[in-house]
């Protein structure tokens, strides 16, 4: 027989359901209170200043005393104050993070910089064909050496034997 009867949850069941409630509305709080890129969390993981739903769902930090928890369980019916408010907050932050956005927060929009890039980009393949045409051409070089060696070994072992077909000239005279 099970220790609930239908309808009843468990203690820790009901601790989890509140404790997340209570974290929704801390994301909440700790989300209102930034300003400026710098006042970002270093434990809330956002790519860039745009800070997204999913992140600060998965956000995780125990010394704010925020804990992680699903896209679902954000929507249960129980928590559907606090998250609305924990979208609103979401939305301002990222309204007050926009003009921020092409200073020194996000890669430069630099035309010189990016001009700068594509020439380096450029001379690194240059540089990379005539290090390979290099390399080839020692290599032939070195195939080359090796077959005059081998010439000149077998003509010196042409050279070095005595012969074996020499010829005798008949003597005349006395």
């Amino acid at each position: 027989m099970s220790k609930y009867k239908p309808g009843e949850t468990s203690e820790a069941v009901t601790n989890r359901k509140n404790a997340i409630t209570i974290s929704i509305a801390k994301k909440c709080e700790l989300i209102n209170s930034i300003s400026y890129p710098d006042d970002i969390f270093a434990s809330l993981n956002i790519r860039g200043i745009y800070i997204s739903e999913a992140a600060v769902h998965k956000w995780v930090d125990d010394e704010k005393g925020i804990i992680s928890y699903s896209w679902n369980t954000a929507r249960a019916e129980h928590n559907a104050k606090s998250l609305k408010l924990l979208k609103n907050a979401i939305t301002n932050a990222n309204e007050r993070l926009a003009g921020f956005k092409n200073e020194r927060y996000e890669k430069p929009d630099n035309k010189a910089e990016t001009n700068a890039t594509i020439k380096l980009k450029k001379e690194n393949s240059e540089l990379k064909i005539a290090l390979a045409e290099v390399y080839r051409s020692y290599m032939q070089l070195v195939e080359r050496f090796r077959e005059d060696q081998l010439i000149d070994n077998a003509i010196r072992t042409l050279v070095s034997r005595p012969s074996t077909h020499t010829r005798k000239t008949p003597r005349t005279g006395s």
